[in-house]
């Protein structure tokens, strides 16, 4: 977005209301929140390709592993079992 294009908003908002105001700062600033986050939203497909690699991996503790390393075993086919189905990206509740 060209900077004279964000000065002709900036001068636009001065007349907006104050709370209206307050709300593009506070969306402003959550954008700029997941930028500097480097967050990343897993794709649909990124989330099956996980999925399944999980579920191939067999982890089956040996006779030398300790009580701590079994239950993390157990704990984590549990987890998979039980994962419930994340939300679909993309769609909205409105």
């Amino acid at each position: 977005m060209p900077a004279a294009d964000l000065r002709e908003l900036f001068d636009r908002v001065q007349s907006w209301p104050k709370a209206a105001q307050d709300e593009l700062l506070s969306l402003a600033n959550a954008i700029e929140n997941v930028f500097q986050a480097h967050q990343h939203v897993a794709s649909d497909d990124e989330l099956q390709i996980s999925e399944a690699a999980i579920t191939s991996i067999e982890a089956t503790p040996d006779a030398s592993s300790s009580a701590d390393e079994i239950d993390i075993v157990e704990s984590m086919q549990r987890l998979v079992a039980e994962k419930p189905n994340p939300p679909r990206e993309g769609k909205s509740d409105a």
